[in-house]
């Protein structure tokens, strides 16, 4: 779903670079279609259709389908669409699929029995980055991490859009398009475009997904390493005092009741700990992520919560919090 919004984020942009470029179409102008043939339930629409006019003035219609990865039932799925359009616009169609990743069988026709459909395939992985920052077509460098060699020339093109004489509400939908698309291949890359432009993501749309989806991560993650590591320093600790007082009661019973006390108690321990070591590492990234480097400036007085449940409850607050205050009030007033 997020990548589909980043897709959608960066055609709105750039409609006529994405479907000359990109796909080499020989267009003039572009209409987007609004009024879609209702679905049905097996029916999925394909990301855009436009109404084009060539260079020799013929009108078409162009149903343009963007993909991660191909899939098998993909063009049955797009001629499904084309012939409802069909059937409404009565005009030519050119189908053609986006794809934006290596894998699966791609091919551009379908046959079976009775039917054969032809479409154009675009495999993004394939066009070489270097060629788009030669073109200087400002929007579509949004798509260059996903490029070939887009690893290479990703630096360029971010530098470039923020730089551009775009309005900012532009650059924002770009850049942050750039860095959820990025993430299909690098997380590394991503991670680096959302530290580096976060300034100016903010103000798009799309960057929500971002931050709700690095909030969400980021408790998983930190809870399950904190009840990892908690487990293990608190069986760890558990055994040592489970042999301490073993010895002292008596070295045979001594040992065995107290290595069963030890790890009863330890992992009692270690799930305390980590469950709190968890929300810790959640809160961390959820403050930097909601109010950025402000954010961090409570961090020592949350770290010093003991209480469970409050660190619950501010886990939970961060989100819809307005400002820092709104989270201290939580721990002040417990």
């Amino acid at each position: 779903m997020k990548y589909d919004i980043a897709s959608k984020v960066i055609f709105e942009r750039c409609k006529l670079a994405t479907l000359k470029v990109l796909c080499g179409l020989n267009i003039e102008e572009i209409e987007e279609i609004e009024d879609r043939p209702q679905e049905t339930a097996s029916l999925r629409r394909s990301d855009f259709v436009v109404k084009a006019k060539l260079k020799n003035k013929k009108e078409v219609l162009i149903l343009l389908e963007f993909v991660v990865k191909w899939q098998k039932n993909l063009p049955l799925r797009t001629l499904e669409y084309r012939c409802r359009h069909k059937i409404k616009e009565n005009l030519p169609v050119i189908s053609v699929i986006l794809v934006l990743l290596p894998g699966g069988n791609i091919s551009e026709v379908y046959k079976d029995e009775e039917v054969k459909y032809k479409y154009r395939v675009i495999k993004l992985f394939e066009i070489d980055a270097k060629d788009i920052i030669e073109k200087e077509e400002m929007c579509l460098y949004a798509f260059v991490p996903l490029m070939k060699e887009g690893e290479r020339y990703y630096n360029i093109a971010e530098e470039r859009i923020y730089k551009s004489g775009c309005s900012r509400e532009e650059k924002a939908d770009l850049l942050t398009g750039m860095a959820i698309l990025a993430g299909l291949k690098s997380k590394e890359i991503a991670k680096k475009l959302i530290e580096r432009r976060r300034d100016i993501m903010i103000e798009s749309a799309a960057y929500e997904i971002i931050k709700k989806e690095g909030y969400e991560e980021g408790i998983k993650e930190g809870i399950k390493r904190g009840i990892e590591k908690g487990i293990e320093e608190g069986i760890k600790q558990g055994i040592q005092q489970g042999i301490q007082q073993g010895l002292k009661q008596g070295i045979q019973q001594g040992i065995q009741q107290g290595l069963k006390q030890g790890i009863q108690q330890g992992i009692q321990q270690g799930l305390k700990q980590g469950i709190q070591q968890g929300l810790l590492k959640a809160m961390e990234l959820g403050l930097k992520l909601k109010f950025g480097i402000e954010g961090l400036k409570i961090y020592p007085e949350i770290k010093k919560i003991k209480d469970v449940d409050v660190l619950e409850a501010i886990s939970e607050a961060i989100e819809s919090a307005q400002s820092i205050e709104d989270i201290r009030k939580i721990y002040k007033e417990s």
